[in-house]
């Protein structure tokens, strides 16, 4: 099989940190993205939605989204875990990922691509300047409501970390930079955020 990634970006930071943590050793193409080579017929030809990471089996099937990846290597190497041990802490697991997507990752994503980075994303597809503010909007709300649910926690779901947290982790610290810094009143985020950035297995991987 082969990961189809790039040097840059939270999701292939991410893909990087579970393969890492997975022990895997995965054939890696890199794609250049600031080239827009992954917006090009011939890697459209493999991932139609032009998303970096995807990976590529033996037969031609083609992985897209982190969190499939994710699950497909579990699969594949199921120790260590870092899906879940069972149908409860893998449906956990799920759970915690797809609120993140919805409550913060798309909205801070939508925020930076249609503002600050519109520039760079105009080539790629249309862009609607008048959404990036509420998208912000509801990006800071998401992670008030993630602050509040971290109370008491480590990790996402729990005691445990899971693909949920470096996918998390990687987009809450990449939009940080780019105008959308995370409010220091938000104690138990900020905790969650310095700890998964000391963590090597997180943090470390750039």
């Amino acid at each position: 099989m082969k990961l189809y990634t790039s040097p840059t970006g939270p999701n292939p930071r991410a893909m990087r940190m579970i393969v890492g943590f997975k022990e895997m050793d995965i054939e890696t193409t890199d794609v250049d993205m600031m080239a827009a080579d992954n917006r090009k017929p011939e890697f459209l030809k493999i991932n139609p939605a032009g998303q970096l990471p995807c990976l590529e089996l033996d037969d031609g099937t083609v992985i897209a989204e982190v969190a499939a990846i994710a699950e497909y290597l579990e699969e594949l190497k199921p120790d260590p875990v870092l899906c879940g041990a069972d149908a409860v802490a893998r449906a956990q697991t799920r759970m915690w990922m797809r609120r993140a997507d919805y409550m913060v990752i798309a909205p801070m994503a939508h925020g930076f691509r249609h503002g600050e980075g519109k520039k760079f994303f105009a080539p790629r597809f249309p862009i609607h300047e008048d959404i990036s503010a509420p998208s912000k909007a509801m990006g800071r709300e998401g992670l008030a409501w993630f602050d509040a649910q971290l109370k008491g926690r480590q990790y996402l779901c729990g005691d445990r970390i899971s693909y949920a947290d470096m996918i998390f982790f990687s987009a809450v610290d990449f939009f940080a930079g780019l105008g959308q810094p995370l409010d220091e009143a938000l104690g138990n985020l900020g905790a969650y955020m310095k700890r998964l950035a000391d963590d090597p297995r997180v943090g470390g991987v750039e």
